[in-house]
């Protein structure tokens, strides 16, 4: 099954967090895989037997991201999914996923997503039309009020 977690709203990660925290418990394997992300966040530090892949340190925000760089991302990028379609985990999350899906060919993700029988959690901002189409759950996170809109940077702990 896919899950999808989505918007601009908190939550997205920590919602996919907790399906991997409660899989663990119920004796599953899980993969955890961030895209945009380096290995700073707090997650990556916990007690659990969530298996994290390892992430690029440095990374700069998509934006901001030449076209040089986001080539060698994308090596990155497929290296991570290969590992994680190739896998024996019965969870897999693909946490900001759907903001790098713009780095890849099309077939290289969505087939391999629907023909395998574990289930996929996929966070990010951007709606994927096609996936959307596929997905079992979908969960927009709508942002209301966010201390970002006040100039409050990201916290340790609490948004990573």
């Amino acid at each position: 099954m896919i899950h999808i977690y989505y918007g601009n709203g908190k939550g997205k990660t920590t919602a996919a967090l907790g399906l991997a925290l409660r899989a663990c418990g119920a004796g599953k394997k899980v993969l955890f895989v961030s895209f945009l992300k380096d290995n700073s966040s707090s997650e990556r530090d916990a007690l659990s037997d969530i298996v994290f892949y390892k992430n690029p340190n440095g990374l700069p925000f998509l934006c901001n991201m030449t076209e040089s760089d986001k080539k060698e991302y994308s090596l990155w990028v497929k290296s991570a999914l290969d590992y994680a379609f190739s896998s024996f985990f019965d969870v897999v999350v693909l946490d900001e996923f759907l903001d790098v899906l713009c780095l890849l060919e099309k077939e290289t993700v969505e087939d391999i997503l629907f023909e395998n029988s574990r289930e996929y959690v996929i966070t990010g901002h951007i709606k994927n039309d096609y996936l959307f189409d596929k997905a079992d759950y979908i969960t927009n996170m709508k942002k209301e009020r966010h201390p970002f809109d006040k100039d409050i940077g990201a916290r340790r702990g609490i948004e990573f």
